[in-house]
């Protein structure tokens, strides 16, 4: 069920290839900063802000969602 919410793509990790699965209004946003930060794609903005700080004890997936919250987080506080 839970699959149906979810869009997957894939990228490279050090381990290998692997999936990424998050909601289409995550990968919106991911997108979304790719191209105000000047990044030819999201992958490119993923790489740079999202793997660097991930910690070993927590999935993948679940970084991305915290990475990009306080990421939104902080351009809410910026701009009120």
């Amino acid at each position: 069920m839970l699959k149906r919410y979810l869009i997957q793509r894939h990228i490279n990790l050090d381990t290998g290839r692997t999936t990424l699965a998050l909601e289409k209004e995550y990968w919106q946003v991911m997108e979304r900063f790719a191209e105000e930060d000047g990044w030819s794609t999201w992958r490119d903005w993923f790489y740079m802000n999202v793997l660097p700080g991930k910690p070993d004890d927590i999935p993948l997936s679940s970084h991305v969602r915290k990475t990009i919250t306080a990421c939104l987080f902080l351009e809410y506080e910026q701009k009120n």
